[in-house]
């Protein structure tokens, strides 16, 4: 029983679908499926069972993936472990994270980081819409979680996973009952646009310049989510947000609809190449291995590691 084979099993789970999990592991499907039946016939068992469209778990898989998946984390805080040993010595990580951070995932991550460093201290900056990655240039924090699109060649990017977005919308207004909504529903209204300074790229993400093929109307210029709720409540505009913000950020005067037409959301971890603090290494080992291992908290959400 190889350590890969455990990883692809686990990965294979995660996924549901032999292609994705081969695409996300970076190797042919033919390889991963090869080392998946390897895996069961040293186990004498099935740990899945192969449908045309979608993969399901055998009962003796369930059992297995789920120690799999203890042994996995268990070697990655070992390694983590083993690495803080022999750096010693006191150190220090600067993070910069927007809105909601990582979701459900941030406690998890930040709890599971310090317990693997204790002798790491951080440090936490909320950033503006249009300070998100100045802050990486001025080396005001080290590494920051930030939404893409990110096009800068001085910087590192890490794409950690993906999610579905939703229209942010005043909760007195039409579009608050409804269950559903798609971009053409919204895409003539005004937006909360990021303010002055903010990349168009990222900007024009948010507010669906893609799909409408220009710039939005402009309702209000915006550098916080809190700025862009106020704006949503009291000013009758709309934005789009990712799901888990969603989920883990409230206003009592928006309301939250899934929307379909918009492209996903991916979360990256980002640092400036040039900055050598080995502690970003150490927390995006500790990232990665957390969304590989709990992603399944966050409803909807893709891994894109």
């Amino acid at each position: 029983m190889e350590f890969r084979q455990l990883r692809y099993a686990v990965r294979v789970a995660q996924t549901r679908h032999f292609g994705r999990a081969a695409e996300l592991e970076h190797i042919a499907p033919s390889v991963l499926s090869t080392q998946i039946r390897r895996l069961e016939t040293e186990l004498g068992v099935e740990l899945f069972e192969r449908g045309p469209h979608r993969v399901r778990i055998t009962p003796a898989g369930e059992h297995f993936l789920q120690e799999a998946g203890a042994i996995l984390d268990s070697l990655a805080l070992l390694r983590s472990e083993t690495r803080s040993i022999a750096r010693g010595g006191d150190s220090r990580l600067s993070i910069g994270y927007f809105g909601e951070a990582l979701g459900e995932l941030t406690h998890l991550l930040f709890d599971s980081f310090t317990e693997a460093h204790p002798e790491t201290r951080l440090s936490f900056t909320e950033l503006f819409m249009n300070n998100q990655l100045d802050a990486l240039h001025t080396r005001q924090v080290d590494v920051a979680f930030v939404r893409l699109p990110i096009d800068d060649p001085q910087l590192e990017v890490t794409p950690l996973y993906r999610e579905p977005v939703h229209a942010a919308v005043s909760a007195r207004g039409a579009f608050a009952g409804e269950a559903r909504l798609h971009v053409d529903d919204i895409i003539d209204q005004p937006f909360a646009v990021a303010a002055g300074g903010t990349p168009s790229s990222w900007s024009g993400y948010w507010s669906l310049d893609e799909q409408r093929g220009e710039p939005s109307r402009v309702g209000a210029e915006v550098t916080t989510v809190s700025e862009s709720f106020s704006a949503i409540a009291y000013s009758d505009t709309v934005d789009t947000v990712p799901a888990s913000a969603a989920r883990t950020i409230r206003h009592p005067g928006v309301a939250f609809v899934p929307i379909d037409g918009a492209e996903p959301s991916a979360l990256a971890l980002v640092r400036h190449r040039d900055n050598a603090n080995p502690m970003v290494d150490a927390l995006r080992e500790c990232a990665t291995e957390l969304v590989r291992r709990r992603l399944t908290l966050m409803p909807g959400a893709e891994p894109l590691v």
